[in-house]
């Protein structure tokens, strides 16, 4: 039985996330609110981008998108939680020009993305149209 079970003990004791930023900004709130209308018509509900370079994750209301992380570079990690309130943001540090670059280049692909997404689990949900 325990050798049935080690595989799977040592994948989760090797697995491991990046911590996700806990400090609120609210410059990257107000850099990120002209996005608002399109992340809430979209169903997003939030923005994870870890700050290692790797896939942003979407969470919308037919589960995660992912989509890569824009820019080379150093990435930047933050945290957009979208609600019917707005926008609440938390990142490590602030960077205005920095999160207007990334942002800019981020939404218009998370919208695309996302919408495809919405389209297909429609579909997926609705067989018969």
């Amino acid at each position: 039985m325990f050798l049935k079970t080690l595989p799977l003990i040592l994948l989760c004791a090797c697995a491991s996330t990046a911590q996700l930023p806990t400090a609120e900004q609210p410059d990257l709130a107000r850099v990120a609110q002209p996005y608002v209308p399109e992340l809430q018509a979209l169903g997003i509900s939030r923005v994870i981008s870890p700050g290692n370079g790797a896939m942003v994750r979407l969470d919308t209301a037919y589960g995660s998108v992912y989509v890569p992380y824009p820019l080379p570079g150093e990435p930047l990690a933050f945290v957009l939680n979208i609600g019917l309130d707005g926008v609440h943001a938390s990142a490590a540090t602030s960077d205005r020009a920095k999160e207007e670059r990334v942002l800019a280049a981020l939404m218009p692909e998370a919208f695309r993305a996302t919408a495809r997404n919405n389209d297909f689990e429609w579909l997926r949900a609705n067989p018969w149209q």
